[in-house]
């Protein structure tokens, strides 16, 4: 008898949890758009952890949850599960001016555009391909009143293509007020393109940003994605790499060290058969003491040249970063120096760097018959890094 009782009651109470868990599916839809004031469009936006909607469903609930949904990169939002009843909402964390918090009825398929400006309009946004590099020219509107901290290319195989998602990126630190009337240009590199394009299709995605400084949380203003096929077979030839007399080859670690950041050799090389990459943070990004080595070159004439890989130039500032090669067997006596930012430029992905010796500056006479040390650094970069060289040789 206690058996078959404890089986009616363990019934009762499925039934009964059955009942209490049923609840209504949702019956509403809300879609709509953040669009600028001025021009009618739609605000650009980032695809990963970019601007959101924050909204809470109002009613008997004594601590009502804030819900979140994510724009898409075109600026449009769509939220098919929701349950018909008063809301408040708000964008927040974007590229564009926040708005008090709006109380909204959401019924069936409910039409909701924010309307509000961005932080900066990029304007006049034309591509073109010269020599082996893509160009990209713009003006921006500067709607805040905080300066411009960066601007930047990205391009990628995904039509989505943003900060958070791009395969290559050019970014250039600013920290300026912009007028309308300049014109801004960035280039990228073509040749690394080569190496992620699957099946041989040259098809990629680019998009010019620019970032306010000043306004928490912003994120990146952007121009509509660019559809463009590269054309490998009409470029110019690349021009070939002078031999020259090479100091290290880079296809071993031994001797070389660091200050701060890991060493390892990467398969990603542009001669033999591995680079040395350096990944992380800190001070002195490549250091190497060499038997006094006889560049077989004079100081009016001859060149340091190597390859020189970096994922992201945008945390360096220029004049922070060196190059020196010196004689003493150390740092900062009989020396040659280039500073990056000064005396060269350098930009995202592999770099062909060439230095002529003349244009060094000194640190004591050098004797470029016995070279034994080189050391690449910089003095003000926190964020991790990577970069990769290969070839070091003087002609």
């Amino acid at each position: 008898m206690k058996k078959v009782l404890f089986i009616i009651v363990v019934i009762l109470a499925f039934f009964t949890s059955c009942e209490l868990d049923n609840y209504d599916a949702p019956n509403a839809k809300i879609f709509g758009k953040i669009i600028d004031s001025e021009t009618g469009e739609p605000i650009q936006q980032e695809i990963l952890e970019g601007s959101r909607i924050d909204y809470i469903e109002l009613g008997d609930f004594a601590n009502p949850p804030t819900q979140q949904m994510r724009f898409k990169t075109d600026g449009s939002f769509r939220n098919d599960l929701m349950f018909a009843g008063k809301y408040h909402i708000q964008a927040r964390r974007g590229n564009f001016f926040i708005l008090p918090a709006d109380t909204i009825i959401v019924k069936g398929e409910t039409e909701y555009n924010i309307v509000t400006e961005p932080y900066i309009r990029i304007k006049n946004v034309s591509y073109a391909i010269e020599g082996r590099d893509m160009v990209a020219s713009f003006q921006l509107e500067q709607v805040a009143d905080y300066p411009v901290k960066s601007i930047a290319i990205f391009a990628d195989l995904n039509p989505n293509v943003s900060q958070s998602l791009r395969k290559l990126a050019n970014v250039a630190e600013i920290n300026k007020n912009v007028s309308p009337d300049e014109t801004f240009t960035l280039k990228m590199k073509l040749d690394p393109f080569m190496d992620i394009i699957p099946d041989g299709k040259p098809s990629f995605y680019f998009r010019v940003g620019a970032l306010i400084s000043g306004m928490p949380e912003a994120k990146y203003n952007y121009s509509e994605p660019k559809k463009i096929e590269i054309d490998y077979s009409t470029l110019p030839p690349v021009e070939p790499e002078i031999p020259g007399n090479v100091i290290d080859d880079c296809e071993s670690l031994t001797g070389w060290g660091s200050g701060g950041f890991q060493l390892s050799l990467d398969t990603d090389a542009k001669q033999g058969n591995f680079s040395i990459k350096a990944e992380g943070q800190g001070v002195v990004i490549y250091q190497k003491k060499f038997a006094p080595f006889d560049t077989q070159v004079d100081k009016e004439t001859g060149t340091l040249a190597f390859s020189l890989f970096i994922l992201d130039t945008s945390p360096m500032k220029a004049g922070d970063s060196s190059i020196e090669i010196t004689s003493s067997g150390g740092p900062d006596v009989e020396e040659l120096a280039w500073r990056f930012g000064e005396d060269f430029e350098v930009t995202n992905g592999w770099n062909k760097i060439e230095l002529k010796l003349k244009d060094g500056r000194k640190g004591g006479e050098i004797n470029l018959n016995a070279v034994n040390f080189i050391r690449i650094y910089h003095t003000n970069i926190t964020a991790p890094m990577v970069f990769k060289i290969d070839n070091i040789r003087f002609y």
